[in-house]
């Protein structure tokens, strides 16, 4: 039997579609021959929480906590908010151009660059001192003999890297959920700064050089990586995709909604990459018929940036807001559609798999050669079209609507490809590289 430290800051009680990738290896390599101690911030400064899926662990994995001193979410978003100069909650300019504005808003600026030098790469970090000197003791007291961490936050991959310094024998697996100098850097406010990219850079760099396999999420990710570091081993960098838990899917049946209207539910986190502007504007300007015939829900956290891209709108849009994984699956058994909207290509949203799994149809507002267009042709569960492709969204939401009404088309998804992606399957896969 194999002795594995997972490293993952977020772990339940913490929710989220971040949680998933680590509950799933601590739920299923116990199958496997693998003894799981899990290391976690207890108090981690995650936007949502939810403790019902403490019950998805098996009572055979020891979960061990290292506290982090940062500030709670919804305090550090309110404090972002205040001392960011580019303004308001949604990201609108200040309003003061006065010379006493312009002066105000510098002296924020210059706090705002000291945190990041301080918290470089990520305010995360902070947890890394106290997460290291309890994964010391775990490593020695229970003979562990490979670690996964799996990030983001990204700094959790420090506790990695010094561990392998530490205890040269110990396999390490670094495991990429995202792209994190590509996507990452480009894509969150707080990243975007010369400083924070530097010790990005610094930190991947090293991680890559330790690791006994580098693991990512996507091919185009694999692709990348690889380019990123040719002379490393192509082989040390390995895909493994997100995918599903199938034993939440056993009694799980659809429901769709009887009020009169084609339900599209979109289930997860709106931010910037996953904006729901596009796909809004789209049926703004389609027919009033249509229009008046479809209900978008909101299923989710939406960043403070997108929630006025919500309002307004001429067609029916309900914000149900975050909600637990079990009633959340219910939602999706109510749409008679799930949407994903990233337009991120090289993207792959973790909640797409939960999505294959009900078997219901998709639609997708994403780049045609991206990898949720890619996955949807793969798996025959649904439709895409490119975010700046206006009349291709309204084609595609025309024809989801007249088979809606019409009912004489059955939906029939390629069980086989998506069956792919059951998380017992993958956790043979890391399970593979702790040979």
């Amino acid at each position: 039997m194999k002795r594995v430290l997972l490293v993952s800051y977020l772990f339940p009680p913490a929710g989220g579609i971040g949680v998933q990738r680590a509950l799933s290896l601590a739920k299923y390599l116990p199958q496997h021959d693998v003894e799981v101690h899990v290391l976690r911030a207890p108090n981690a400064s995650g936007p949502v929480r939810d403790p019902e899926l403490m019950r998805q662990v098996p009572p055979s994995v020891a979960v061990h906590d290292a506290f982090t001193p940062e500030l709670p979410f919804a305090l550090r978003q309110r404090l972002w908010r205040w001392f960011s100069p580019n303004g308001r909650k949604n990201g609108t300019p200040p309003a003061s151009t006065s010379p006493a504005g312009r002066k105000q808003h510098g002296w924020k600026q210059q706090m705002l660059n000291l945190s990041r030098r301080l918290l470089a790469p990520e305010p995360e970090i902070l947890w890394a001192p106290f997460a290291l000197r309890q994964a010391r003791r775990i490593v020695r007291q229970r003979r562990i003999e490979a670690v996964i961490v799996t990030a983001p936050p990204f700094s959790a991959f420090v506790i990695g890297n010094r561990l392998k310094a530490e205890f040269p024998a110990l396999r390490l697996i670094s495991d990429f959920r995202d792209d994190w100098l590509r996507f990452y850097l480009g894509t969150f406010a707080y990243q975007q700064n010369e400083h924070v990219r530097r010790r990005a850079v610094e930190i991947e760099r090293q991680t890559v050089d330790r690791s006994d396999a580098v693991v990512v999420v996507t091919a185009t990710m694999l692709d990348q990586i690889r380019e990123r570091y040719p002379d490393l081993p192509p082989d040390r960098f390995v895909y493994i995709p997100n995918g599903y838990d199938p034993e939440i899917f056993r009694n799980w049946r659809p429901a769709p909604a009887a009020n009169g209207r084609v339900v599209i539910s979109h289930v997860g986190t709106v931010y910037s990459a996953s904006s729901a502007r596009y796909y809004l504007n789209a049926l703004d300007s389609m027919p009033e018929e249509i229009r008046n015939g479809i209900e978008t829900r909101f299923v989710g956290r939406v960043a403070d940036d997108e929630v006025h891209f919500m309002h307004g709108r001429r067609s029916a849009v309900r914000l149900l807001g975050f909600v637990p994984q079990q009633q959340a699956l219910d939602e999706m058994g109510r749409a008679d559609y799930l949407l994903v909207t990233m337009t991120d290509g090289p993207s792959l949203t973790g909640k797409i798999f939960e999505y294959l799994a009900t078997g219901k149809p998709i639609l997708a507002i994403t780049p045609d050669n991206g990898e949720v267009a890619r996955l949807l042709r793969e798996t025959g569960c649904g439709w895409s079209a490119a975010p700046d492709d206006t009349a291709g969204i309204c084609r595609m939401l025309s024809a989801a609507y007249e088979r809606a009404r019409s009912r004489t088309t059955r939906f029939e998804p390629n069980w086989d490809a998506i069956r792919r992606f059951e998380r017992s399957r993958l956790a043979l896969e890391f399970r593979a590289l702790l040979k």
